[in-house]
């Protein structure tokens, strides 16, 4: 019997060619607070900030624009470089409106409190 080989791709599919060693630039913030490399850069910075007015007739059309805004922030946060230094940043300033890093405001005060409750668990010494 007569073994072809089709060159179709990998032998083994889950195997593909990766370079030797990841070079991972460091990003270090401004002093003036600007991450360079982010995605938000030149977007509008009220889709970061989005705010439905309750005042007016029409709230559930600044509530569904409002909604839409944060979806397209968070859209354009998921391909940022800086992503987890901006939440990272955001969290140390405990930022109470905006979307950074992907995440808006209570999202990120409900990874603050996970955070302290696994804090808790493990000075307290519980493994559950």
């Amino acid at each position: 019997m007569i073994r072809r080989l089709y060159l179709t791709g990998t032998r083994v599919p889950h195997h593909t060619a990766r370079p030797l060693a990841t070079r991972l630039a460091e990003y270090r913030p401004n002093p003036d607070g600007n991450l360079p490399g982010a995605a938000c850069a030149d977007a509008d910075s009220d889709l970061f900030y989005p705010e439905p007015d309750q005042d007016t007739e029409i709230a559930e059309d600044t509530a569904a624009a409002a909604w839409w805004a944060e979806r397209r922030a968070k859209m354009i946060c998921a391909g940022c470089p800086v992503r987890t230094m901006c939440l990272g940043l955001a969290l140390e300033r405990r930022e109470p409106f905006g979307i950074f890093g992907g995440l808006n405001e209570h999202e990120r005060a409900s990874l603050l409190r996970k955070a302290a409750r696994s804090r808790d668990r493990v000075n307290t010494g519980s493994a559950a």
